[in-house]
């Protein structure tokens, strides 16, 4: 590439964009059902499952012992911990099963901030008619146990599930249940699969009151761009091998501040999205957040792209279905050939990008 910096409409991106990876997919209103005398299933290990989205299996059946499909996550092609499809098959003790009259379902947890984040849209859901309830909203673990506890016990999901207003109403489950009625949605979102129109309005809905009303005080952008580093970061899914080097350069240019997402508490990450008029940065799981930010005057959010798989499809779909308005920028080089996926390494794959492309993409951002 010349270095020339084009700023492009992320919801108007090619299909065979070669950064991109995934299926494209916006879907409808996903509102709440329910299902009477439903059982839920707590994971089980399956033997000889190295797999982390074949180790367990868990779910929920209908009145008649079908697996709800609606109710058990998807990742790309992977069906994430799916149970044999009939209620009969999926061995457990009848003389375990606690009985309850109303169960409020709020799907998966996740060890991944993206996904911890993303998957828990049935819980937002939920939140919209059942803010003021004090009934538990029950979840299944989606890796019992791998840090030595529980996943709802994990710092992050502490924190997360505080702005939410959840931390006592959050409960796993831990034994079959039988619900005389379950209450829950299907997915607003699938990784690299498709997103909810739903999505934004649920995320909204989500974050507790207090919360939303600090955020909706901040006044308007006193700074014009927060670029979201991920130089400092160990491991992750793709590592931007000259970030540093990008880093140093944007260091001197007055209007940018560089911030490091994990040096801040989400709150301070949702209020970038009020303080800020551009948030800029490769494709990272902190940009979710925008999606919580109240208001319509939100910063809009760039991103920057270099190198195979760097962009996964979620983006688009979540740009689409929320009417996002975000961007992006090819940054690209011409000569540098893809590397393969290495899941042993603290980075599944490293990418190379054009430095003099993100420096004046972002200069001209910053004006």
């Amino acid at each position: 590439m010349d270095g020339t910096a084009v700023v492009k409409p992320l919801a108007t991106i090619a299909d065979d964009h070669p950064c991109l990876w995934g299926e494209l997919e916006v879907r409808g209103s996903q509102p709440l059902q329910s299902w009477a005398n439903a059982t839920l299933l707590p994971p089980r290990r399956r033997k000889g499952q190295m797999l982390w989205w074949r180790r367990h299996s868990f779910g929920a059946f209908d009145g008649s012992g079908q697996h709800l499909r609606e109710l058990s996550d998807m990742r790309g092609k992977r069906h994430c911990c799916h149970p044999a499809a009939q209620l009969e098959d999926n061995p457990y003790r009848e003389n375990r099963l606690r009985e309850h009259e109303l169960v409020l379902y709020g799907g998966t947890l996740y060890d991944h901030i993206g996904h911890l984040i993303l998957d828990s849209g049935r819980a937002y859901q939920l939140l919209r008619e059942y803010r003021d309830s004090d009934l538990p909203i029950w979840f299944h673990d989606s890796t019992p146990h791998r840090h030595g506890h529980p996943t709802l016990k994990l710092a992050l999901v502490r924190e997360w599930f505080r702005q939410l207003g959840l931390g006592k109403r959050a409960r796993l489950i831990r034994r079959p249940m039988r619900a005389r009625q379950l209450v829950s949605s299907a997915a607003l979102f699938c990784d690299r699969g498709f997103a909810s129109q739903d999505l934004r309005v649920a995320c909204l809905a989500a974050l507790k009151p207090r919360l939303r009303e600090r955020l909706e005080a901040i006044g308007p952008p006193k700074r014009r761009l927060a670029y979201l580093s991920r130089h400092k970061l160990s491991h992750g899914s793709t590592h931007f091998a000259q970030e540093a080097e990008l880093v140093a350069q944007l260091n001197q240019l007055p209007h940018v501040d560089v911030i490091c997402p994990e040096e801040l508490n989400f709150e301070q990450k949702l209020s970038l999205y009020r303080r800020y008029d551009v948030v800029a940065g490769f494709p990272q799981a902190s940009m979710t957040l925008k999606m919580f930010a109240p208001g319509e005057r939100l910063a809009q959010q760039v991103m920057l792209l270099a190198g195979s798989r760097c962009l996964s499809s979620s983006w688009v779909n979540l740009d689409r279905a929320t009417a996002g308005g975000d961007a992006y920028v090819d940054c690209a080089p011409a000569d540098v050939q893809p590397m393969a996926d290495d899941s042993s390494a603290p980075f599944q794959r490293s990418n190379c990008f054009n430095v003099e492309t993100a420096v004046r993409a972002i200069q001209a951002l910053s004006r």
